[in-house]
């Protein structure tokens, strides 16, 4: 039965007739045409009208055949190319030159620019990229506004949208923002785009504590990611679910989701994601008490991921690398792996910064460093309090304890104040 007509194609019957010419023209079998998130089988089904793709597939399966987007999803010819300075920006930003795609970005904000959207696009991913995430959520909204507020009409926007808001410590705007991407793409039968919002939904949620309605989001990918057939996805599936199992405290079941994620993806060559799987893996031994299993994976993580490592993923790595050190005893290089992990701190969210610090302080205190591990519990907890609710209160128990047995009852109190305050504006479903 065919899908419901939405506002970015003229008919899923004409189209599909025009995406069979077009292959037949290129000399392509469907199988020939399909790549990682559209398979032959989704191609087939195009072709027969009985599915809307999204204005990211229409794109992508026009540059393949050689056509413009705009006459694939209508039968219309687009009246000119681009502009010259959007794909002269484009290839910049791809090229890692800011500054040029920035100058071409900004001689197409003039008002009434049918480019000034895209422009602005543009700018934000430019500011998301330099870490200015204030200035990025404000490009990224007018853009997102001068787009009518649809999701479909920029994916990309409005995943970098949600990772700022993220950054910021604003996570529940990042929510509202992809639930409703999420219940646009459902409307438009736009299944990839609803599996990249569902993905991303999933993942926010699980930051910031909300289990249970990411379960339930992740549960929806699973679907999806089987009528794909794209090991890539399915990869990401599991690795969302071991990130959920850890969170919610079930290292058993995260260490075989990770496992079967890194199982697809070393036959890829997807090096950055197989080295955050060996992450997650490690974090799950030092959850068990493996110290040295655990810095085994880490190097192996690292190796992988080499000189591509963000300052957040070397925080990351470094913070793991200091708990498996404290627990095979060697408190002084715990201690040098703590200091390199708060070097590249500022590089995390605010809530991911806040829990950092209250790890960190731990392997501080271990090493004998008392000043500097309750400084790291003040600092964690802050921010844990205004970013970070749901795991505020166990910080605020394991600073207590560490306050009352220094003698400082009246200091445990005023944390286990803080924290329980924090705790009861927490998500229901947190812990």
């Amino acid at each position: 039965m065919p899908r419901s007509i939405t506002s970015h194609i003229d008919a899923p019957a004409q189209l599909g007739l025009r995406l069979r010419q077009a292959r037949e023209r290129a000399g392509l079998s469907q199988r020939q045409l399909s790549f990682p998130g559209c398979t032959a089988a989704y191609i087939s089904r195009l072709e027969a009208g009985a599915r809307v793709p999204s204005l990211q597939m229409i794109n992508e399966l026009a540059t393949r055949l050689s056509v413009s987007p705009r006459w694939l999803a209508t039968g219309v010819e687009s009246a000119a190319a681009e502009p010259t300075e959007l794909v002269e920006a484009d290839v910049a930003l791809r090229l890692g030159d800011l500054e040029e795609a920035e100058r071409l970005l900004r001689t197409r904000l003039a008002p009434g620019d049918p480019a000034q959207a895209t422009a602005l696009a543009g700018l934000g991913q430019i500011a998301f990229k330099r870490e200015r995430y204030a200035e990025a959520i404000d490009v990224l909204r007018k853009a997102f506004d001068r787009n009518g507020g649809r999701a479909l009409a920029a994916p990309g926007l409005v995943d970098t949208l949600a990772r700022a808001y993220a950054a910021t410590g604003a996570r529940e705007s990042a929510i509202a923002l992809l639930t409703d991407a999420l219940e646009e793409a459902r409307a438009a039968k736009a299944m990839v785009e609803e599996l990249r919002f569902a993905m991303l939904l999933a993942n926010a949620l699980i930051d910031n504590g909300n289990f249970g309605e990411a379960g339930t989001a992740l549960a929806a990918t699973i679907r999806i990611a089987d009528e794909l057939q794209d090991p890539i996805t399915t990869a990401r599936v599991f690795w969302s679910q071991a990130r959920l199992h850890s969170a919610q405290g079930n290292p058993q079941i995260a260490a075989r989701y990770a496992r079967r994620a890194l199982d697809i993806l070393e036959r890829t060559e997807h090096t950055t994601y197989i080295g955050m799987a060996y992450h997650m893996l490690a974090y799950i031994e030092i959850e068990g008490g493996n110290g040295e299993r655990a810095l085994e994976l880490l190097e192996r993580g690292r190796s992988l991921i080499g000189t591509d490592a963000t300052d957040g993923v070397a925080a990351k790595f470094a913070i793991e690398e200091a708990r498996a050190l404290v627990l095979v005893g060697r408190v002084r290089d715990a201690a040098r792996a703590g200091s390199r992990a708060l070097e590249y701190a500022d590089a995390l969210s605010p809530g991911d910064r806040g829990r950092a610090f209250t790890t960190l302080a731990e392997v501080f205190l271990a090493a004998d460093d008392d000043e500097r591990g309750r400084m790291l519990f003040e600092r964690g907890l802050e921010l844990l309090v205004e970013h970070g609710k749901p795991y505020a209160i166990e910080a605020g128990r394991r600073y207590a304890d560490v306050l009352e047995a220094a003698g400082d009852t009246a200091g445990a109190l005023r944390v286990l104040r803080l924290a329980t305050d924090a705790a009861a504006k927490a998500p229901a479903d947190g812990r």
